[in-house]
């Protein structure tokens, strides 16, 4: 089945990390992967304006998910640690995947999650390429198992964030943390079940 959805503001913020951490955090049929010689927890922030499953119409929602990076039989993926959504995007769920319903906050420079603990504040910088995290191409899930699917993404100017001042308890948690951030205004991507 072939999904395609039209994206808005849509944000990349990547967290450091160690690879034992990024292991607790995978299925055992898993194994971390670096991202540019970094074990990386990404939170992928963005507006789903629209699309169409096959030729069912997709109502706009707003996704909030949580992924660290990996290798599944050898290729690269990304792995959903956790993804919420709005309540119209849980139709997704009746597909298997694995959302939650919140109350999700998105616009140009801030993204928010209150049930979550979720609070961001970034500023545009300018034009940026994706580099490697926007090279995945493998996303998987569990759901009864592992689940994957293919991403082809098209082209979409992106920029480079930085956090502006104001702290969010998850962008300012641990003190000291060092945040890349990528972001978006335009996107779209076609996803297709993976034959795994």
């Amino acid at each position: 089945m072939r999904l395609r959805l039209e994206i808005r503001d849509l944000l990349l913020a990547s967290w450091e990390t160690d690879r034992e951490s990024v292991r607790r955090s995978l299925p055992p049929e898993l194994e971390p992967a670096d991202v540019d010689s970094r074990f990386l927890v990404t939170a992928v922030c963005m507006r789903v304006c629209g699309g169409r499953l096959g030729r069912l119409p997709v109502p706009p929602f707003s996704q909030l998910n949580v992924r660290t990076y990996c290798t599944w039989d050898g290729e690269p993926a990304v792995f959903f640690i956790r993804a919420h959504v709005t309540p119209l995007g849980m139709g997704g769920a009746l597909l298997g995947a694995p959302y939650r319903p919140s109350l999700l906050r998105l616009r140009k420079g801030f993204v928010r999650a209150p049930g979550l603990g979720f609070s961001l504040r970034y500023e545009l910088r300018g034009e940026a390429e994706p580099g490697p995290l926007g090279r995945h191409e493998l996303g998987i899930f569990e759901a009864a198992g592992l689940r994957g699917f293919r991403v082809q993404r098209g082209s979409s100017p992106t920029a480079a964030a930085t956090r502006t001042p104001y702290a969010g308890r998850a962008a300012s948690g641990s003190g000291g943390l060092t945040t890349t951030y990528l972001t978006a205004s335009r996107a779209w991507s076609v996803a297709r079940s993976s034959g795994r």
